[in-house]
């Protein structure tokens, strides 16, 4: 018996004495198979949670793979001790990334111990990474050119920093200005933050101080509560507020005038914020409505309508309602522009929006804003066929983090290698996110290109990955028919059983082309939809 049928076996209670010896032998000596016992065991857990919110439905739940009845006690009890010994004798071994649903092995790890909290007309220096609103930020060097940069560090001091600058951050509790302007705000809970100057420790012990580094002479200000800080190695001061000191990097501190310094105000981003995401917003409806008529988009859906009618309506000019959607379960939550703009949320199990699109293609570009807030499951539907029959997609995210996209090549032929399913080939990207990236909005695309025979994947305007078409698995015409936006229920079917692909998220907007967009197309299209443009 191979290691796949003892795992289901064991899991559904029908193991015997003998099996369950060689399934421990086999998760002894064998990584792979530990993996895919960790993984079937997420799957048989997360079932087992539906069946508890589904006890009215019995008979649906048990048509379920790996079917949520529970064990007996004694093979419960056994489960625990088994994965509990796979975790014990193997505790020193990363599982990668292609595991899901750790089940006692490890928690996610995400980096990262700040966030960029706001952006005002910010001009990053030369060969300097652009960062965003909602980037999250590590050990790292920050140089602003111009304009303003708010960070918040996840200890809950707040740092609005003034271009042009060059600032470290160096834990959550610890930063270094090397040149420019910086206003600290420090509530009581993030007492003791240090923040150095090239000669200089300031230690915060709330609320709000500025401080300037400019030649390598400094200047630092408490505008409220108080600070402690030491110069040049000398002695330890205690500033309280409406006092300022002179540092400069060859001599002794002094005290100084009041006033010299005009530093950034903390409440004033917020507002400009504000205008800057309307300003945007109204970009963005003149770009909706410019794209929605372009002769190659087949279906363009925004996700915004009444919140008593059921249906998404596709914009795509000329509007036809047989590309309209149906929604079932999703929610309507905040967009990119919360306030001004709906998204979907597919949270629940069930939540998709339901698709027809005719026709016959010869390539095929998907686009969408997403907001990912986990990747629960092994796979993370952003786009399915119903059937995946032969020409049609399938496009998704792996647990991993890896954007997913594949076309059936022939539904009639068995595939090679996996004789249990048809003949189809899948196309990864790269990983694009993980956990520090939960809840950001991401402009993702994938192009799918029969003439050129290349699938190109992309994030934020830039590639990350391009593949090429082997000739063995080489479509030429698509279609799409009946599809979901965000699961994958495959309702033509007779079973009530369903898989569990529903994306943990919100998708804001959702384009499928009927075309093979270039680099230079797919960078002015996420830089003529994106929120947030400083």
């Amino acid at each position: 018996m191979n290691p796949e049928e003892l795992i289901h076996r064991y899991l559904l209670g029908k193991a015997t004495d003998t099996e369950i010896k060689a399934l421990e032998v086999m998760l002894a000596e064998d990584v792979e198979v530990r993996r895919k016992f960790i993984f079937e065991a997420g799957v048989d857990a997360g079932l087992r949670e539906i069946a508890l919110e589904r006890v009215s439905e019995p008979k649906v739940i048990e048509k379920v793979p790996f079917r949520a009845t529970f064990l007996p006690v004694g093979f419960a009890a056994g489960f625990a001790f088994l994965l509990g010994a796979v975790v014990m004798h193997f505790g020193g071994e990363t599982v990668p990334d292609e595991s899901v649903n750790n089940v006692g092995v490890e928690e996610p790890l995400a980096e990262g111990f700040a966030v960029i909290e706001n952006l005002f007309g910010a001009e990053w220096a030369p060969n300097e990474k652009t960062r965003k609103r909602g980037d999250s930020l590590g050990a790292e060097v920050l140089r602003l050119q111009g304009g303003l940069a708010e960070v918040q560090f996840f200890s809950g001091a707040m740092m609005m920093i003034q271009g042009p600058a060059e600032i470290a951050l160096k834990s959550a509790w610890e930063a270094s200005c090397q040149h420019g302007v910086v206003r600290m705000r420090v509530p009581p809970a993030a007492r003791g933050f240090k923040l150095q100057g090239p000669a200089t420790e300031i230690v915060d012990l709330g609320t709000e101080f500025g401080f300037q580094v400019r030649d390598g002479a400094a200047h630092v200000e408490v505008l409220d509560g108080e600070i402690s800080f030491r110069h040049r190695e000398g002695e330890e001061h205690i500033a309280t507020k409406g006092a300022a000191w002179a540092l400069p990097s060859d001599r002794a501190e002094s005290e100084a005038e009041r006033g010299l310094v005009p530093f950034p105000e903390m409440g004033r981003m917020g507002g400009q914020a504000e205008l800057n995401q309307r300003r945007d917003f109204e970009q963005w409806q003149v770009h909706r409505d410019g794209f929605a008529r372009g002769e190659q988009v087949v279906a363009y859906y925004t996700f915004e309508r009444d919140h008593l009618s059921a249906v998404i309506p596709s914009l795509a000019v000329p509007r036809s309602s047989e590309f309209d959607g149906a929604v079932v379960l999703a929610e309507t939550a905040a967009g990119r522009w919360p306030g001004m703009k709906q998204a979907l949320e597919f949270r629940r199990p069930g939540s998709r929006v339901r698709v027809h699109i005719p026709g016959e293609f010869q390539a095929l570009t998907f686009a969408a804003w997403v907001r990912v807030d986990s990747l629960d499951r092994r796979y993370n539907a952003l786009f399915m066929g119903d059937g995946y029959e032969t020409g049609e997609p399938h496009w998704q995210i792996r647990d991993d983090g890896k954007l997913m996209l594949s076309v059936m090549v022939d539904d009639s032929r068995p595939h090679p290698r996996h004789p249990d399913l048809r003949f189809h080939r899948i196309y990864y990207s790269t990983p694009l996110w993980d956990l520090s990236m939960s809840g950001q909005w991401l402009h993702l695309v994938s192009v799918f290109d029969p003439s050129s025979r290349t699938v190109s994947h992309y994030v934020n305007g830039v590639r990350l990955s391009r593949e090429a078409i082997p000739s063995e698995f080489q479509v030429d015409t698509l279609r799409i028919g009946n599809a979901e936006i965000g699961n994958w229920g495959q309702p033509v079917r007779k079973d009530p059983s369903f898989a569990i692909r529903n994306l943990n998220g919100r998708v804001d907007e959702l384009a499928i082309l009927n075309a093979a967009l270039t680099d230079a197309e797919i960078r002015e299209l996420h830089d003529r939809s994106q929120a947030g443009r400083d």
